[in-house]
């Protein structure tokens, strides 16, 4: 049994895999929502209560892992740790604490692990792969199976929420805000909407799992991963100005744990799918710790 951990901007989350026939088998899935993109300080500093909030964090899982056997403990750390000024002071700090050892992974390396991951469940073709974490959010294109472009960029659910919104649910202005600045952004980026040849947005990640969570708890549907066409992401966004109490009914019921950064997670992702004409939306159930385990896996040829 192994051990995976991953330190998010938003959630922190360990996840025990067994690797059987060289499959992996998730058996156990325990996220603990820290929010630690909400703790950094006006010069790029994880604040001491965030520190303490993934001590805290990371000090469960310790206990968790005290009773169950397991071959090896991996963690890692995204956008959460990467984007900040003081991380080797955080990691020194969690180290006298807990026991782990924490890989702090390049925006690069995030989303080619996005892609090992997703590759494990879907067939081979064309498609743009999009992760929105709390901090960051990764693209990665592919064709035929073969990958052509990875880029993260300084986008994420928590902290558009925390930079432009100022209630629970962002107004129409506010989103308007976000999909300006994730668009001025994406217009910066060697990944242009003419290379793309793919009318499908593979969602990877929490922000994409709550996004059908919560279409199908609007719509009505059970349509789990399978997705839907783009242009509802845009339905859901006008809900927050037409029919507020609608929308956050709906979040309560579908992810209640993302009530504030769902909004924020959605459009951004529709902001990508307009920028890359991407037509339908679907969602990968693996993703980044996947392809973290797949990689360890690969290097011990297993």
């Amino acid at each position: 049994m192994y051990a995976i951990i991953d330190i998010g901007s938003n959630t922190i989350r360990m996840v025990l895999y067994k690797v059987i026939d060289n499959e992996i088998q998730q058996m156990l899935n325990s996220k603990i929502p820290a929010g630690l993109a909400g703790y950094i300080d006006n010069n790029n500093m994880l604040s001491k209560k965030g520190i303490l909030k993934a001590i805290e964090a990371l000090s469960k899982f310790e206990t968790i892992l005290e009773s169950v056997d397991v071959k090896e403990v991996h963690a890692f750390a995204t956008a959460s740790l990467r984007n900040i000024s003081n991380s080797e002071e955080v990691l020194a700090e969690i180290k006298k604490h807990c026991s782990f050892d924490i890989e702090i992974i390049s925006g690069k390396e995030e989303a080619l692990y996005d892609y090992y991951g997703t590759m494990k469940s879907i067939s081979s073709g064309n498609g743009l792969l999009v992760d929105v974490g709390g901090g960051s959010t990764e693209l990665v294109y592919f064709e035929n199976g073969t990958l052509l472009s990875t880029c993260s960029i300084p986008v994420g659910s928590l902290n558009m929420y925390t930079n432009y919104v100022e209630d629970i649910i962002p107004t129409k202005s506010e989103i308007k805000n976000i999909n300006n600045h994730v668009s001025e952004i994406l217009n910066t980026l060697p990944l242009s909407s003419e290379a793309i040849n793919s009318t499908v947005l593979f969602g990877v990640g929490g922000s994409a799992r709550a996004c059908c969570k919560l279409s199908d708890e609007l719509f009505n549907e059970n349509s789990g991963y399978t997705g839907f066409e783009c242009k509802r992401l845009n339905k859901i966004l006008k809900l927050a100005k037409k029919d507020k109490s609608k929308l956050v009914s709906a979040i309560i019921k579908a992810t209640p744990g993302r009530i504030h950064t769902i909004i924020p997670g959605i459009a951004i992702i529709n902001s990508v799918a307009k920028h890359y004409g991407c037509t339908n939306f679907t969602v990968s159930p693996y993703g980044v710790r996947e392809g973290y385990l797949l990689n360890i896996l690969e290097s011990k040829n297993l």
